[in-house]
């Protein structure tokens, strides 16, 4: 027993140690950086790590204020920090605090596959940071979303995880709306109960685009007429009357700007918001042309890997997309600016048809294309397309009445004749 024991604390006593060696290693780098960066006030003082505390992602370490340097001082060295500390190194500052709090990641997040997590209607699901937490853009204050990147980074499948966990989640409470042109890749959610209106053309589109402007400015004449400011306070004060969050999902945006439904879709992403009509859209190239500024100025935007520096800047005012790696993506919201990595999906989003059946995947069945489609009660009504079949003339027979009965409500080519000679 006692041996055991022995053996017990010694494996601790060697985990601790070696734990604090490694700390005592940071340390000593984070302070030699320190000093052959420049960051110092008149006195020669700089900053020093005074506790340090162990995370499964890497550190979290708390320095002290140096009198005559800002917080400033530490993030305009940012990027030597993570070069030298061969780390992700995020710095925080709460005003009415002594010290400031330096989150060290230095552990790369494994690939992990899309699993959905339940949350409310006004969040969305994006992803884990690198401390390993989900990740979350809350509506309230993040309305829109602009999703950029270079081809094959991932919008798709980042568009394709958050309409998944809204489903998963909120399926009863949402509606969907699917727009796109010439592209169709987000038409495996049009048979999902909360799919509302599904549209392949600019006409389609139009439809659809017209119809939300008029249920907004209903919405908001609901609203003047009560004394609601949004949507929250609406299914708060008036539960018997819920009113579901609407999502305009574009699959790319940039095939809309050149239509007369450009004006459409800036009107709710001006005014949307607090009557609960969001946006969710998708960007090949983030250029001046395709990403306005009276656009960019109203979306939270979410960019994987650019190509150039110019097109980082100008979705995100900064070259940090450049270096971003596969599935890694920045999130620029109004309250944040984050790096999360997003989930794995399998290119037949086999992993989202086990939480959601309805999305379609693809199967050896051939579909035949639909001309229209309603949806009533839940149910889905549609016209197929008709076959047409070439066939000579003299292949057609002529059906003869049985028994020589007349057909009720036929007659002949002949009768027909007949009745209009006696005219």
């Amino acid at each position: 027993m006692f041996v055991e024991l022995g053996l017990a604390v010694g494996t601790v006593s060697l985990y601790n140690y070696l734990n604090s060696a490694a700390e005592r290693k940071f340390k000593n780098n984070f302070n030699e950086v320190m000093l052959k960066s420049g960051i110092k006030n008149k006195a020669e003082e700089t900053y020093r790590i005074y506790k340090i505390d162990s995370k499964g992602y890497g550190y979290v370490c708390y320095l002290n204020n140096v009198k005559g340097l800002s917080v400033e001082h530490l993030e305009s060295k940012l990027n030597i920090l993570e070069c030298n500390l061969n780390s992700i190194v995020q710095i925080e500052k709460d005003r009415f605090k002594n010290y400031i709090k330096m989150y060290v990641v230095n552990k790369n997040i494994n690939r992990f596959d899309f699993e959905p997590v339940e949350c409310k209607n006004n969040l969305l699901y994006i992803g884990k940071d690198f401390k390993g937490q989900s990740y979350f853009l809350d509506l309230n204050k993040d309305p829109h979303v602009l999703i950029g990147g270079t081809t094959g980074t991932g919008k798709t499948f980042l568009l394709a995880s958050i309409l998944t966990n809204l489903i998963y989640s909120s399926s009863k409470y949402i509606d969907l709306y699917l727009l796109q042109i010439c592209k169709s890749e987000i038409s495996a959610f049009e048979n999902c109960d909360c799919v509302k209106y599904s549209a392949y053309s600019e006409e389609m589109c139009k439809v659809a685009l017209l119809k939300l402007i008029k249920e907004m400015d209903r919405r908001s004449e609901q609203f003047k007429k009560f004394g609601i400011r949004n949507i929250t306070q609406w299914n708060k004060h008036k539960k018997g009357k819920y009113m579901k969050r609407i999502f305009v999902t574009i699959e790319e945006l940039s095939f809309f700007m050149e239509t007369d439904l450009w004006e459409y879709i800036m009107k709710i992403a001006k005014a949307g918001r607090s009557v609960g009509i969001h946006l969710i859209t998708c960007i090949q190239r983030s250029t001046a042309t395709n990403l306005p500024p009276d656009l960019k100025s109203q979306m939270t935007r979410i960019t994987f890997r650019q190509k150039s520096s110019i097109d980082s800047i100008n979705i995100i005012n900064t070259t940090d997309a450049c270096k971003l790696k596969e599935r890694e993506c920045i999130v620029d919201g109004n309250s944040d600016y984050q790096l999360v990595k997003t989930p794995y999906l399998d290119e037949d989003y086999v992993i989202l048809h086990k939480y959601v059946e309805q999305i379609k995947i693809p199967n050896e069945d051939e579909t035949q294309e639909i001309l229209n489609v309603k949806k009533i009660n839940n149910k889905i009504y549609s016209i197929e397309q008709p076959k047409v079949i070439d066939i000579e003339e003299t292949e057609i027979v002529e059906e003869k009445p049985k028994r020589n009965k007349p057909r009720k409500g036929v007659i002949s080519l002949e009768d027909f004749k007949n009745v209009n000679s006696k005219r």
